[in-house]
């Protein structure tokens, strides 16, 4: 599903939660994060958030990066990427390198790009 550039594998998911699952609290992981259910609290891990279609969450996320496919509120921190999908749906603020937002998708707040990450593609891009 998700393949880590550097060594071609695919990123580990550590949490899961399932459709017809609820939880309410925070979730601190180093791996992927799933969430197809309802999750309420907070999300902070070291590898990727996934909110599947059907999936409404309400949290503040700290991720590598987000990828939203059903209903968040809240904000997200991301040093990746966010990515906002067609079915998705965005409500908070979001401060990350990059941000895509699909046709079709829901995004009402306000974006930040991290300037330190924008500051090292510069240093790393050729110059002309």
């Amino acid at each position: 599903m998700f393949k880590n550039k550097k060594r071609g594998r695919e990123e580990k998911t550590n949490s899961i939660i399932g459709p017809g699952t609820e939880f309410k609290g925070t979730l601190k992981d180093r791996g992927s994060v799933r969430v197809d259910g309802r999750f309420e609290g907070e999300i902070e891990t070291e590898g990727s958030v996934i909110v599947g279609e059907e999936a409404e969450v309400k949290a503040n996320i700290k991720a590598k990066s987000v990828i939203i496919g059903g209903k968040v509120i809240g904000d997200i921190d991301c040093e990746g990427k966010v990515e906002i999908s067609s079915t998705g749906s965005l409500e908070g603020k979001v401060k990350a390198s990059d941000l895509t937002i699909a046709e079709g998708a829901f995004f009402n707040g306000e974006c930040r790009m991290n300037p330190l990450i924008q500051e090292s593609k510069k240093e790393l891009a050729p110059e002309e």
